[in-house]
């Protein structure tokens, strides 16, 4: 009886600690754990909780890659640093992960649209949209999946990128016909309007824009498409009435200060308010666009300031740069070992974070990545004397010259865009100051000494003059300044009247 009772539990001992152990090592897959992981780690994403996401989604990649859930949690990974870090790198690592382990998988055609979006994101020229495209049409493979709409619409903003606006207008036209529903159309439905309207269509475009309204009354899209229909009315729709391109001067809008501007350097407009550069006084005043004082920020020793594309601002100072509110010392490789730039006059920040700062020691125009590394002179190392940087919505370069107040324009890999003469020929300006970009990509040259405004499409061809008169019966006297708004209202900084002015 003893014997066969030690066997007994002898046996039933060996049994469960079987059972322990293959479930402690994964040898039975732990699918429930898994599938909770993964929904503890949505919910934390949607809560802004990332890191506590992505240790969740981390655990089942890593811990459990033989459940079903796997794929979904790369997924997410991938997109965690996708839209997150931006780190293109480990978001492709994820989604790569994905297409080598789970081809079949139902996360497969999100990790090839996502794959797209990571080369279109990173994108620097060259061949890198045909990649993305490439990837976004891979999507196609896996028949009716959730992602072929997003696929269809990242295919027309890739071709508008590229400027091949016709077949653009094909694919966003496709989201709104074939899946109307989507989350995407309403976008399609903007990116047919832009694409007509750098197909030279501007009146078919604002029918589009109408029709965004029309349709999504209450969407974020409505509001947007509202600021494109007012700007392209003031320049298109009133002139094809026999109307003048006129603004007025708005009386309501009345920058408070308690004591009167000194040596504006730069007016620019974001989301947060329309911000004033003083060189006097050293700082940053920020407005709302009532014109109550909102925020008043030092500035050491400043010459210029911008906007980049992620709508944050960015200050020149002498010897830095100030990005996101924090200053950055930027050096260059000599003999004698790495220099700091001790002589800077203006920068500007690409959507990727690359820097281009105009170096008055040098006379040129110096590029660097967003880590700071000096990549060399931009487009080439002419010697050059610059005014005014600018960036517009496809990352290509604007520079005001300070020689002859010409504007040049270069992409991404240095080529030549666009060259404007301003002394001479049709514009004749006087004296060229400051130049501004408008949401459309409008190219707006102030001119100081006559008081006017030389406006040019987004292919930067010559659109119309704004004189004296037409903006607000003379109310400009001396501008130095200016920058657009969303909707294509004017702020401009008057030297002589010593005031911010709002055109509308």
């Amino acid at each position: 009886m003893t014997g066969i009772f030690r066997f007994r539990v002898g046996f039933g001992f060996v049994v469960l600690l079987g059972l322990f152990s293959s479930a402690l090592f994964g040898q039975g897959p732990p699918t429930e754990l898994a599938r909770q992981h993964l929904e503890s780690g949505i919910q934390f994403y949607q809560q802004g909780r990332y890191k506590q996401a992505l240790n969740d989604f981390q655990i089942i990649a890593t811990s459990m890659s033989g459940t079903e859930y796997a794929d979904d949690a790369l997924l997410r990974i991938g997109r965690y640093y996708l839209d997150i870090e931006e780190d293109f790198a480990r978001a492709k690592e994820s989604l790569d992960a994905i297409l080598r382990s789970y081809p079949t998988g139902d996360a497969a055609p999100g990790a090839y649209y996502y794959l797209g979006e990571v080369i279109f994101r990173s994108d620097r020229g060259g061949t890198a949209i045909d990649d993305a495209l490439a990837n976004y049409q891979r999507v196609f493979l896996y028949p009716g999946n959730a992602y072929i709409p997003a696929a269809i619409f990242s295919t027309g903003f890739a071709l508008e990128r590229q400027g091949n606006f016709r077949d653009a207008v094909d694919a966003y036209f496709q989201v709104i016909v074939d899946h109307p529903r989507s989350d995407w159309s309403v976008g399609a439905q903007l990116g047919v309007g832009r694409s007509l309207v750098r197909q030279g269509e501007p009146i078919l475009a604002m029918a589009q824009f109408q029709e965004v309204r029309n349709n999504y009354p209450d969407s974020v899209e409505a509001k947007e498409a509202l600021d494109w229909l007012t700007l392209l009315y003031r320049f298109y729709g009133a002139p094809s009435l026999g109307q003048a391109v006129n603004f007025r001067r708005d009386t309501t809008f009345r920058a408070a200060l308690a004591d009167k501007f000194k040596n504006v350097k730069a007016v620019r407009v974001s989301a947060s308010g329309i911000h004033v550069l003083e060189r006097g006084r050293k700082r940053v005043i920020t407005f709302d666009r009532t014109g109550k004082l909102v925020s008043t920020k030092r500035a050491v020793d400043p010459y210029s300031l911008v906007v980049d594309p992620r709508g944050q601002l960015v200050i020149a100072n002498n010897k830095g740069v100030v990005i996101e509110g924090q200053p950055k010392a930027f050096n260059v490789p000599t003999e004698d070992g790495p220099e700091q730039l001790q002589k800077i006059r203006a920068a500007a920040r690409d959507r990727l974070g690359e820097v281009y700062i105009f170096d008055q020691k040098r006379k040129a125009v110096l590029r660097f990545n967003d880590s700071g590394e000096f990549l060399g002179a931009f487009p080439d190392n002419s010697k050059r004397e610059v005014l005014a940087l600018e960036i517009d919505k496809n990352g290509n370069l604007v520079m005001l010259m300070k020689s002859d107040r010409s504007v040049h324009v270069y992409n991404p890999a240095g080529r030549t865009l666009a060259r404007i003469t301003t002394k001479k020929g049709g514009l004749n300006l006087k004296k060229a100051v400051d130049i501004a970009l408008d949401p459309a990509g409008f190219l707006y040259i102030l001119d100081q000494d006559r008081a006017q405004i030389a406006v040019f499409d987004a292919s930067y061809k010559f659109l119309t003059m704004l004189t004296a008169q037409n903006l607000g019966g003379g109310a400009l006297s001396k501008p130095t300044s200016l920058d657009v708004d969303a909707s294509g209202d004017l702020y401009v900084y008057d030297d002589k009247e010593k005031a911010l002015i709002r055109l509308n």
